[in-house]
């Protein structure tokens, strides 16, 4: 066999490889996400006075901008450097109207910091409210840290791909969690969570 020929099967078995990786890793993303029971239960109260920062920097809290009917909070991973999280901000970011029209006021809430949340906010057609947690008190407060990612680990503080309801007293009046964090729920699923 030339070197010609055993690069060429050389670089095919490469490629072949590297793309079924790549679909190895994306493919959980096209199946419909599955819940799993964890953290704060629907009926709980969750702490929405913890002072929390939102994209500009500036203090806020949950109970602060509660829409007349709530909130729906949506826990991502990170606005940096995940892409299954970007995916969902981008696409959530399409119903802000819709629920505002319903009283609800959509968020985001993941551990970065706020300038990397207003950088990716910047990109946004519609924006919301996106909040920044960097020391995961309130992942931690809902039981929500994903707890594959230990001490010293990038990811560490990261909450589980979620998705809750909160009435303006904060009470959980829906949840989803997903069971994969390349799964996550679409519009129109979370919209039926507010029914």
């Amino acid at each position: 066999m030339s070197l010609k020929r055993k690069l060429l099967v050389g670089f095919a078995a490469v490629l072949t490889l590297a793309l079924g990786t790549l679909a190895w890793h994306l493919w959980p993303a096209f199946q419909a996400p599955e819940h799993i029971e964890v953290g704060a239960k629907i009926g709980e109260k969750v702490p929405i006075d913890l002072p929390l920062r939102d994209s500009n920097g500036a203090d806020v809290t949950l109970a602060k901008i509660a829409g007349a009917n709530g909130t729906v909070l949506v826990l991502v991973r990170s606005a940096d450097w995940c892409p299954f999280c970007k995916v969902e901000l981008n696409n959530h970011a399409k119903i802000t109207g819709n629920l505002r029209q319903r009283g609800y006021t959509l968020a985001s809430l993941s551990y970065d910091q706020p300038s990397v949340l207003a950088e990716f906010a910047a990109g946004l057609e519609q924006s919301f409210t996106m909040l920044s947690d960097p020391d995961s008190k309130f992942i931690d407060a809902v039981g929500l840290r994903d707890p594959q990612y230990g001490p010293g680990h990038f990811a560490h503080g990261v909450p589980r791909a979620s998705v809750l309801i909160l009435a303006p007293d904060g009470t959980i009046t829906a949840k989803f969690v997903s069971a994969d964090y390349r799964q996550r729920p679409s519009n129109d699923f979370v919209l039926s969570m507010i029914e």
